[in-house]
């Protein structure tokens, strides 16, 4: 069942407007030069018969004594114009009085015409277009003056019915219009198929996205309802989106677990340790252990919790740099010093290369470079085995400082690669980590003007290149 409304009244509206506008514009010219050609026919025809006319009165030579009506008998006589019955002749004298009316009787009436006063006044013969009063006739008249030695004597006017020509072309007329009626009717029935074959698919999308409102991001659509076009493109890009959004509830999801489990340890820890050492008689060795639990634990939550700020201002674009001339070799000596007791509980050997001379100092936020570089560093120590190696290797240029962290752990899939700079991506969700590291790291180097890449292979190693303008601002 169809249904008028929205979209579909708009383009049935507008789609018939434009074939009612063409239909009707299309008849109107093409009635308009059937009209014309029909009455042109019968024009040159009038022209002609004046012509012949004109030419035989004046070329009566020997006839300038006789009287009016003689010479107007012998030009009929000539030329059997009484016997045409396609012309109607009328004779009219220089005073308006009708000598011989077109059924050939002398009459008393005056010819009181538009074409007659023309001719009367000797300009130019133009066929005229009118209705006899007395019988409602359509008829078509031309008058010419009849002149002896340049004298006008009289008029005659030749009249042909128009009748029978209106009425071959009042069935055309009838004809287009209803050839018209039958491509409106074609017309409507297109546009009802055009609409549907436009509204179905929009329907569907309506529907696809209501059910994406809904939380169900695992629908498809029915892509044989989808034209290969821009609505096709359009439902390609909702199915997209569905499978991203869904991609992200995901994360979203292993993201709470994982940071639920994160919070949970140390604070079952940090409750633990401080039940037992609210009892008496604990010994100093358990009272330090405790309390160094106590403090570790507290330094995570503490991480985590500036992950989550970090993560909110980066979101709402609430993080400011601190802009002044940092120390790129202080930054990189201090934490490879600062995490190489992290380093050395299992054996990993972590050092700083500088392939530049003299590295100059940078224009940046000290704390936040920091804080990327101990994210990269903590990284690859965690996903280090024992016995390894993590070298952090600063190099410098005109434009740019490098700053790479090296190491040999156990590296990441091919296909989780375009992955782990997203939010909340974990490859490892049995790891410690809140999943943020990485992509809180991607934004401020961004905010440095720089961009952070990844070289991976799995079981052979992890290379993270960091690349930052030497100066954000030219004038500090």
């Amino acid at each position: 069942m169809l249904h008028f409304e929205g979209l579909r009244k708009k383009i049935i509206k507008n789609y018939f407007t434009i074939i009612i506008i063409t239909v009707t514009l299309f008849e109107g010219l093409f009635i308009f030069y059937i009209q014309n050609y029909y009455y042109d026919y019968v024009r040159q025809n009038l022209k002609y018969v004046v012509d012949s006319t004109n030419s035989n009165y004046n070329g009566n030579i020997g006839m300038e004594t006789s009287s009016f009506e003689k010479k107007v008998n012998n030009i009929i006589e000539k030329e059997s114009i009484k016997y045409n019955s396609r012309y109607a002749v009328t004779i009219i004298d220089k005073n308006k009085n009708i000598v011989l009316d077109r059924y050939g009787f002398k009459t008393n009436e005056k010819a009181n015409y538009e074409d007659v006063d023309r001719a009367l006044k000797d300009k130019e013969s133009i066929p005229y277009t009118h209705r006899i009063t007395q019988t409602n006739e359509h008829v078509m008249s031309i008058s010419i003056p009849l002149k002896t030695n340049n004298i006008i004597e009289g008029v005659v006017r030749y009249t042909v019915s128009l009748d029978h020509i209106d009425q071959v072309i009042f069935k055309l007329i009838l004809g287009l219009i209803l050839a018209g009626i039958c491509i409106l009717l074609i017309a409507i029935s297109l546009s009802l198929r055009f609409a549907e074959g436009l509204i179905q698919p929009l329907i569907e999308l309506k529907q696809f996205a209501n059910e994406l409102a809904h939380g169900n991001y695992k629908i498809k659509l029915k892509n044989r309802k989808i034209s290969d076009d821009e609505i096709g493109d359009l439902a390609e890009t909702f199915e997209y989106m569905a499978s991203e959004i869904d991609k992200s509830e995901k994360l979203k999801e292993e993201f709470i677990s994982s940071i639920s489990h994160e919070l949970r340890t140390p604070l079952t820890s940090i409750k633990g340790w401080s039940e037992t050492l609210g009892y008496e008689g604990i010994g100093k060795e358990e009272l330090d252990l405790g309390l160094g639990i106590i403090q570790d634990e507290t330094e995570r939550l503490i991480k985590l919790v500036e992950e989550l700020l970090d993560f909110s201002r980066l979101a709402s674009d609430r993080i400011k740099l601190q802009i002044d001339m940092v120390d790129i070799n202080a930054l990189a000596n201090g934490v490879v010093n600062q995490l190489r007791v992290k380093s050395n509980e299992k054996n990993i050997k972590l050092e700083a290369i500088f392939e530049t001379e003299n590295i100059e100092n940078v224009q940046g936020d000290k704390n936040r470079l920091r804080q990327v570089l101990i994210n990269l560093v903590q990284n690859s120590i965690k996903f280090t085995s024992d016995s390894g190696f993590i070298k952090v290797v600063v190099s410098q240029d005109e434009e740019f400082t490098t700053m790479k962290v090296i190491d040999n752990g156990a590296g990441i899939e091919t296909e989780n690669l375009d992955k782990v700079l997203d939010k909340f991506f974990q490859e490892d969700y049995n790891k410690a980590g809140s999943g943020l590291g990485l992509a809180i790291s991607n934004e401020i180097v961004k905010l440095h003007g720089g961009n952070m890449r990844l070289e991976s292979k799995k079981g052979i190693g992890t290379t993270i290149t960091v690349t930052i303008k030497n100066k954000l601002i030219e004038s500090i």
